[in-house]
């Protein structure tokens, strides 16, 4: 049961379809195991959710004092630079780095190899790449040669590739589907033939000229050859040997590279200060994936890359003052260095976060390179393999950009907090407090996910380690209690999601937003409060009125904490989370706020502590302990924090004098305290080994320095992340890509709306309405009024944000989109106006931001949905269908914020502030009633439409429109109240004992 006593009160109204008796209550045996499951919940030790699985849990201890080691120095590291000053730029990140790759290599072993079939989804990209790859190499071995070309009319290609494409899928739909095509193979051919029909409509519109252009002959041999492809995969996949899938899918990728290096050779464009590392850095990756070769324990291949990795981020700490110097010099050193690093980086964010943003930075890495040779508006002037190497590593623009800027200061700092609100019971807490305040109510289990998820998601800022984290004991009781494993699969995966959009944290993406937009971190949060109180509150009016229908109650309430005795007894633990909030409304730095919050997490466990101990609890009562127990627990606790605090007095001393004595600069004087502090550290933990048993979620110096170690492991994905963004944001940049796309979406949105406003221009001056009176330009006003050109953009970013969200981190899929997308939805928002507001950067931010938030419940590939199943044994795709239908309203929200940008607080009073958080929260809520569709009965098809209707009607800026829903809304429940009021309670449809299909089935 819960560490706090439990009030005595009446058991819940559990009446559950699975699990229960014939009375319609939860029957004993259910009872007994959800009661485990509770246990098991407030027992568990946050402080082993590092967000990654496969993580080495088995070291030897010379390297586990290691990786202790390594760990602490880069927490002391961003301590000591907090406390005293950031450094320049590119030291503070290149430490940041180093560190970070060091630790990867030892933590992270190399992924095994994913054996047995695959999906239709993991086809689809294969064969996707595979095009693209094979289009790309089209247009550079073509080049200008002019004997690989044909000089033909548009029509006649176009229609030949018509007739091809219009043959071969007649042929497909008359046949058979053979029954050996694999899920995969069958999404492969089918990707392959919409492939084929864009490269066909990309040759037939690119250089286009008077009618005929110069078409590539490969370009038609890569059509033919595809379309053969599908053919094969689809109907004739026998043809294909068993053993050539396999033997791609290990050494597929090792061969790309070796191709890569080779061309790179003979072609002469990469001298060896580029070959040496790159095959180096390839045989090291071979190596310790299937060399058993190891060193007390650790392959020997990874502790090699280990070391690489620290070397090519502390020799850019190191030289610093030189290379600034020098910025814009082509240096063969450096260049090798970069190389190093960049294919470090890649290498360790396909082990911490997969292979997606390894895929997409790669491709990004070619497109840099290939400029010359791509087709239409992609194309661009290239730059040479130093050059892209030198841009994307040894200046700011690439890996060391803003978002390892913000992973190295703002961040890590947030993440030190987290980890000491872990260890001090916060997270315990909150569960407790979600079991106490919703355990009992309808719904009550998945109500607990929601809240519990909730909290932890935002100081995790991952939904895949939160779900993992909260889903191996929600999920199971919200399983016995009656939710189908796909439903309590997905409440957690949608609330798990939702905690990174819940301040004060938000993940990573809200601290580089700081940087993009230029707001101060206070601004983001209270943009960000009402639109994460809405996706919680909707959510919440989903899964009661979900559980409504299902007939699933809640639990006793003798199984649950007393929710007075818990405030009372441990309500202190809020007060870190007052402090922040308190800080940053002050107007204070984020990392002065963050600094503030973990002293103050500190001080409050350590006064509790002293507080407490006096007294003892034995068999449920509080007895006062003895005077010498008493000051037993005082030094224990006191003198090894102050010989540590003593050392470390002494370190800043000396550290000072160092400065002030020699020409060191301040980032050497840095690195040598934060050896001397990390030694020392050590060396007063060794010494106090005796004393290092603590208490339940009470700190001393062990679990202090351990909470700093555990910051540093939370930090590793976000590091790989940000490093690896950041070369995707450097192409980005380098290749004015975005600037390409963003005026792309512009005109397209334009080209829509020009062609909607000629159509109601045309209609309204029809015969037909003609009396109306309506002039030339009531189609452009009437498409202006409606905003549909800022429609379009922000329906277009959406799905650039869901498909870039396909395997990507949030972290990396909002600098990417905030590069891309982000600047069209501004220029839509800013119009004729001379300038920018800052309502207008946090409305396209936080658009591009939510929408990579909710890529991780979006099917196909929905990595949040993923992990639940894999804990409730359900189908994934269905998960994530049910994801979306809980967060639904998410969906809609953020189009919410950007036609009324009130709800983001930007540009209102209190009053007004009052009146959006009232209605924005209440439209959210009625948004989702109406989607779910049941009150005290089935709702048919037009009270459901009003209901969505008027909660979107709520939302808006307008009181008029305000008081049109209010009224639609009361409408439909109050009738629907007076129906039950009068008892008919028989159901409009048929009755339904489980939820209904998710959307898509």
């Amino acid at each position: 049961m819960t560490t706090d006593p439990k009030g005595a009160g009446e058991s819940g109204a559990a009446t559950t379809a699975g699990g229960g008796t014939a009375g319609g209550g939860l029957d004993e045996r259910a009872l007994e195991s959800i009661e485990h499951d509770i246990e098991a919940l407030e027992k568990h030790d946050f402080t082993d959710d590092t967000g990654v699985e496969q993580v080495r849990g088995d070291l030897r201890a010379v390297w586990r004092w290691g990786v202790f080691a390594v760990a602490l120095a880069l927490a002391v590291f961003h301590l000591w630079t907090a406390f005293t000053q950031t450094l320049p730029p590119l030291q503070q990140r290149s430490f940041h780095l180093a560190l970070g790759l060091g630790l990867v290599f030892l933590l992270y072993p190399a992924k095994e190899r994913k054996e047995g079939p695959h999906g239709p989804f993991y086809g689809a990209v294969m064969a996707f790449s595979a095009l693209l790859v094979a289009y790309v190499f089209v247009g550079v071995l073509s080049g200008e040669n002019a004997s690989l070309y044909l000089y033909l009319p548009q029509a006649v290609f176009g229609g030949l590739a018509a007739v091809l494409l219009a043959g071969t899928a007649f042929y497909l739909w008359r046949t058979r589907a053979s029954a050996a095509a694999s899920r995969a193979q069958t999404g492969a051919g089918a990707v392959l033939l919409a492939g084929t029909a864009l490269v066909s409509v990309d040759l037939v519109t690119s250089d286009a000229g008077g009618g005929f252009f110069w078409l590539p002959i490969l370009g038609l041999v890569l059509v033919v050859a595809a379309i053969a492809a599908a053919v094969v995969l689809l109907r004739f996949p026998s043809v294909l040997p068993g053993w050539l899938w396999p033997l791609v899918s290990r050494w597929g990728l090792t061969a790309a590279g070796l191709g890569a290096v080779l061309y790179m050779w003979l072609a002469g464009v990469a001298d060896w200060n580029v070959l040496g590392p790159a095959v180096a850095i390839l045989v090291l990756v071979q190596g310790a994936r299937y060399v058993p070769f190891t060193v007390w324990g650790m392959p020997l291949f990874d502790a090699v890359l280990a070391g690489l990795g620290l070397f090519a981020g502390l020799y850019m700490f190191v030289n610093y003052e030189q290379i600034t110097r020098t910025v814009g010099i082509l240096n063969p050193t450096y260049v090798m260095v970069g190389t190093v690093g960049i294919l470090l980086i890649l290498v360790a964010a396909s082990r911490v976060l997969g292979a997606a943003l390894v895929v997409l930075a790669s491709a990004l890495v070619a497109f840099a390179y290939f400029g010359q040779a791509m087709p239409g508006f992609l194309r661009h002037r290239g730059s040479s393999v130093d050059q892209i190497v030198t841009n994307l590593y040894v200046s700011t623009e690439g890996v060391f950009g803003t978002p390892l800027g913000i992973s190295a200061t703002f961040i890590f700092l947030f993440m030190i907090f987290a980890s000491m609100l872990q260890r001090t019971g916060m997270e315990r807490f909150f569960t407790d407090l979600a079991l106490g305040a919703t355990g009992s109510s309808v719904g009550g289990t998945a109500k607990v996910g929601i809240v519990t998820s909730a909290f932890s998601g935002t100081i995790t800022g991952s939904s895949v380690a939160n779900t993992v984290s909260n889903g191996a004991f929600t999920i199971p009781m919200m399983k016995k209690s009656g939710y189908k494993p796909e439903y309590a699969g997905a409440v957690e995966a949608a609330s798990s999601t939702g905690g990174q959009i819940m301040p004060p944290i938000m993940g990573a993406g809200a601290f580089i937003m700081i940087e993009f937009t230029g707001a101060s971190y206070q601004q983001i949060l209270t943009a960000a409060a009402i639109p994460a109180v809405m996706f919680f509150v909707s959510q919440y009016v989903v899964v009661h009125y979900d559980a409504k229908r299902m007939g699933i109650g809640g639990l006793p309430k003798e199984m649950l904490p007393n929710l007075r005795r818990l405030l009372l007894t441990r309500g202190y633990l809020i007060a870190p989370v007052v402090a922040i909030f308190a800080l940053l409304s002050m107007g204070f730095s984020p990392m002065f706020s963050a600094m503030g919050a973990v002293v103050a997490t500190v001080a409050v466990n350590l006064v509790t502590q002293l507080v407490a101990a006096p007294w003892e609890r034995v068999d449920g009562r509080l007895r006062r302990r003895s005077l010498g127990d008493m000051a037993g627990t005082a030094v224990r606790l006191s003198l090894p924090i102050a010989v540590a605090a003593a050392a470390a007095v002494g370190v800043v001393f000396l550290a000072g004098l160092i400065g002030e004595a020699t020409e060191l600069n301040r980032g050497m004087v840095a690195l040598v305290a934060t050896a001397a502090l990390t030694v020392l550290a050590i060396a007063v933990m060794l010494l106090f080994g005796r004393w290092k048993a603590s208490g339940e979620d009470q700190l001393n110096l062990h679990s202090f320095l351990d909470g700093l170690v555990g910051a540093s492991r939370l930090a590793i994905p976000i590091i790989v992340a940000c490093a690896a963004a950041g070369i995707i944001a450097g192409v980005i940049t380098t290749t004015d890509l975005g600037l390409k796309l963003s005026d792309g979406l512009l005109g397209i949105a334009e080209s829509i709306s020009s062609a909607l406003a000629s159509l109601l221009t045309a209609v309204a001056a029809s015969p037909v309405l003609a009396w109306t009176g309506a002039g030339a330009g009531f189609g452009a006003e009437a498409v202006a009024s409606m905003r549909v050109d800022l429609f379009l953009i922000l329906f277009m970013s959406m799905l650039a944000c869901l498909i870039l969200g396909i395997g990507l981190p949030t972290t990396a899929n909002y600098v990417i989109t905030a590069t891309l997308a982000a600047p069209a939805i501004i220029a839509v928002l800013q119009g004729d106006l001379e300038t920018r507001t800052l309502a207008m950067l946090l409305t396209a931010h936080l658009f591009v931001y939510y929408f990579g938030v909710l890529a991780d419940i979006t099917p196909p590939v929905c990595l949040a949905a993923y992990a639940a199943s894999g804990i409730s044994g359900g189908d994934p795709i269905r998960t994530g269908f049910y994801s979306m239908r809980i967060a639904v309203a998410a969906f809609v929200m953020p189009f919410m914020f950007a036609f009324s940008p009130e709800l983001l607080l930007q540009g209102v009073g209190w009053v007004g502030g009052a009146v959006a958080a009232v209605s924005g929260v209440l439209g959210a809520a009625m948004v989702a009633l109406g989607l779910v569709g049941y009150l005290d009965r089935r709702l048919s098809w037009y009270k459901r439409l009003g209901l969505v209707v008027g909660g979107l009607l709520l939302v808006s800026a307008s009181w008029e429109t305000n008081v049109v829903g209010l009224v639609l809304i009361a409408a439909v429940i109050g009738y629907e109240k007076a129906r039950s009021g009068r008892g008919g309670r028989r159901s409009e449809g048929a009755p339904a004992e489980e939820v209904p299909a998710a959307v898509g089935e």
